[in-house]
């Protein structure tokens, strides 16, 4: 089950940002549907839920995201996890803070990201990590490229200007995890229909990242995000090619959008 949460939050220098206008705001929720898939099975393993709120740190006015996951009751019984993730970030995509509390069965630790450098070619983060009221990691991470956390890095997606993206190479981006600095290649490959049901479609654009981890089976596309074609940006779909598997992350309900979602296209039922 760690590997879902890893599948989830992998979801986010050479990016444009569409300056003063991030398609998140404060108010947005969103739920997921979380899957595994082996072979032929698929197998609905938890859910997750998503929100952005208005809050302040270390004076800064920010916008805050808050996802919590939760297996469901027959993965329970293998795996049982409550898993919950929070993070800071200026409206201008300058991270500050995450927090990690992992809940699962026996393991169990809090884990602290404080920014201490933020810039498009050198980020230095501080990693302070908890278990059992031990202090097991204390250190700081550096790297020569933007660097977010694995939430704050969704948010930053987002805010992408994808229709200019196949116009010059994928962008490396860095994320933080443990010990490890995590380097991703991005790249857009184009817009795409996801197909939810026989009358039910969405216009989006499919976002791949490429590295390397031993969470996943393959380098390239490793995971892939299919963003909703409207304003919003938001997450429609996500795949990860795990070393066991597929898990499968799918868009079941949203509230409070900053802008009107208009990826959505429902065929009308006709009679014969």
């Amino acid at each position: 089950m760690k590997q879902l949460l890893c599948t989830f939050c992998f979801l986010f220098t050479l990016f444009s940002t569409k300056a003063g206008n991030i398609p998140f705001s404060a108010g947005e929720e969103l739920k997921f549907d979380i899957h595994y898939k082996y072979g032929l099975l698929m197998l609905k393993a938890g859910t997750a839920n998503y929100k952005v709120v208005e809050n302040n740190y270390d004076n800064n006015k920010t916008l805050q995201s808050i996802i919590d996951f939760k297996t469901t009751s027959f993965f329970d019984k293998i795996f049982k996890m409550r898993d919950t993730i929070s993070s800071h970030i200026k409206e201008d995509l300058t991270p500050l803070y995450n927090i990690r509390k992992i809940n699962e069965g026996n393991y169990k630790f809090t884990e602290e990201v404080f920014y201490k450098k933020f810039m498009t070619n050198f980020s230095e983060v501080r990693i302070k990590r908890e278990s059992k009221d031990i202090l097991r990691i204390d250190t700081v991470l550096t790297t020569n490229s933007t660097g977010y956390d694995i939430l704050n890095l969704i948010q930053f997606i987002r805010s992408q200007d994808y229709s200019t993206w196949n116009l010059r190479p994928a962008g490396s981006i860095s994320t933080f995890v443990g010990k490890d600095v995590v380097t991703i290649n991005v790249h857009c490959e184009g817009q795409s229909i996801v197909e939810k049901s026989e009358r039910l479609k969405y216009r989006t654009y499919k976002i791949a990242m490429d590295f390397i981890d031993d969470v996943f089976n393959e380098s390239k596309n490793a995971v892939e995000i299919w963003m909703s074609d409207d304003e919003n940006r938001v997450p429609i779909k996500i795949r990860a090619k795990l070393k066991v598997g597929v898990a499968e992350v799918f868009l079941t309900s949203w509230k409070n959008l900053k802008y009107p979602f208009t990826s959505e296209v429902r065929i009308p039922f006709r009679n014969n």
